[in-house]
């Protein structure tokens, strides 16, 4: 054994995000070496100078591998697909983590999450860890001493709990089966940031009997023009009216414009129709990384789409995915129809208090404005401001929310492993924040994003292979059961307690 760790660093495709993490990336390196080298083992950096950015840079930088154990370290966010096609080229039995950077201000977590996506989707094994203060040696010292001398490192986790299906479950689970059969997802855009989150048209068919249509941006990107300005202006005045936060400025670069969101209400116009164009029953839409370089982001039409009150608003949600998540996409569906039309929450798990089971769900996409107060007659509590420079060029605001509705979650989604699709639940309780500890919290973790804060019912960060969890209000775990046993998929419950036995003081 000649033991040598093979490390790898990959980050964002765009230089200006690059700039910023990478000399922390360095600084949480330089620690992360020392522990490796007090297990007894030499650190090998495959890209020492600069972060990966590009498939192509990966593969050439994963040539360079000679070791015998094979860490994959994220500092911040990072395309998945720098991570998957590169690490695919190591041998199988080359024992490989996934390290991500916990810290708040930058989502590695969010990374490692993305990247396990694509490993488990394809079957690469890998293990993985969080670390958050890398200084702090005895955090991670035992973990990394588990990976490098023993192969593996796997946390002890509580044995999940028995989840009983009723009749009266699964003859809602063949309803929504059913309404699923026949239905038509549009798909605006290619894969965004290079996320395994894809679903195959021939997998949509298998499965759920659904038709997976694919649109180009720039069809939406013309319909949206030919949006006039007065029905753009006439949505604006809707969304201040019925009480959300409009936070308008003079300067593209700092503030949220009025030319930015009065485009986003024609993107939201157009949206809807190519839904009555093609018969679509649910969206999603890329936005990230092509859209984005050249237009405002979509988020804030996306936000309003699965609302209830909205723009000319038939009274129903619409289902429209962030990042054209095909996964999250039919994960939201299912959950609108479970709940009986009610608006579906888009997250990133972002971070986590082990201690106290908190889990923080922010994501630069939208939630429906309903989650702020869960009122369907008004806009208020929901805000809009424009999205940081750094990855928002063009600008664009979302649809945030700090979302203060109590009571119990329901969070799901569909995934793959070794090639089979999969679907993971749980469950929680809103931990709802005073607005001081909502400042406090949001002050190093994207404060214009929207923020959902959960106990969760079990430790979810060692086993879910996708960054984006789905959520809905209420109690949907059984159904969700019954509703893979109908689509002959597996099911997993993280959960290793209740929502009953939360509210009572279990911990994890």
């Amino acid at each position: 054994m000649n033991k040598v760790v093979d490390i790898y660093l990959p980050l964002d495709s765009r230089q200006g995000p690059n700039r910023k993490i990478w000399p922390i990336a360095k600084a949480q390196l330089r620690e992360l070496v020392r522990v490796i080298e007090a297990c007894g083992w030499k650190a090998h950096i495959l890209n020492p100078d600069k972060p990966v950015a590009s498939v192509a840079e990966g593969l050439r930088v994963i040539k360079r591998a000679k070791g015998e154990r094979f860490i994959n370290f994220m500092a911040g966010w990072a395309y998945p697909d720098f991570s998957v096609t590169p690490m695919w080229q190591l041998p199988a039995d080359i024992p490989k983590l996934l390290l991500g950077s916990a810290i708040p201000d930058f989502p590695g977590n969010v990374g490692l999450f993305a990247a396990a996506s694509g490993t488990a989707h394809v079957g690469i094994q890998t293990d993985r860890l969080f670390v958050e203060d890398f200084s702090n040696h005895q955090e991670y010292a035992a973990a990394l001493d588990s990976f490098l001398n023993r192969g593996r490192f796997r946390p002890v986790l509580s044995r999940p709990i028995e989840v009983k299906v009723s009749d009266t479950h699964r003859q809602r689970a063949r309803r929504v089966k059913e309404k699923l059969r026949g239905s038509i997802y549009g798909a605006v855009g290619p894969r965004s940031m290079q996320m395994w989150n894809k679903i195959s048209e021939a997998d949509f068919l298998r499965y759920f009997g659904v038709a997976r249509e694919g649109f180009d941006g720039l069809r939406l990107a013309k319909m949206a023009e030919k949006i006039p300005d007065g029905r753009a202006e006439r949505a604006l005045h809707f969304l201040i009216r019925k009480g959300m936060d409009i936070r308008l400025g003079p300067n593209p670069r700092k503030d949220l414009t009025r030319e930015m969101v009065l485009f986003q209400m024609k993107v939201y116009f157009a949206l809807l129709e190519l839904k009555r164009e093609f018969g679509l029953d649910f969206l999603g839409v890329q936005d990230q990384l092509d859209w984005i370089e050249h237009y405002p982001a979509t988020d804030l039409t996306l936000g309003l789409l699965n609302n209830k009150l909205r723009p000319e608003s038939d009274g129903e949600t619409v289902v429209a995915a962030t990042e054209a998540d095909d996964g999250a996409a039919v994960t939201m569906q299912v959950l609108k129809l479970l709940s009986g039309g009610q608006p579906v929450g888009f997250n990133d798990l972002r971070y986590w208090d082990a201690e106290k089971g908190l889990y923080w769900f922010v994501n630069s996409g939208a939630l429906a404005p309903y989650f702020a107060y869960g009122r369907h007659d008004s806009l208020e509590g929901a805000w809009s401001e424009r999205q940081t420079y750094m990855y928002f060029k063009q600008g664009g605001g979302t649809s945030s929310v700090v979302v203060r509705v109590p009571g119990v979650v329901t969070w799901a989604r569909f995934s793959y492993r070794n090639h089979k699709l999969y679907l993971a639940a749980g469950r929680g309780i809103t931990d709802v924040p005073t607005e001081e500890q909502w400042r406090e919290r949001s002050r190093r973790c994207n404060p214009e994003w929207p923020h959902w804060y959960l106990k969760l019912c079990g430790r979810v960060e060692w086993k879910a292979n996708s960054n984006h969890p789905i959520t809905v209000l209420g109690d949907y775990l059984a159904d969700l059961k019954a509703l893979a046993e109908e689509l002959g998929i597996a099911f997993e419950c993280y959960d290793n307690r209740t929502p009953a036995e939360i509210q009572g003081g279990a911990t994890l």
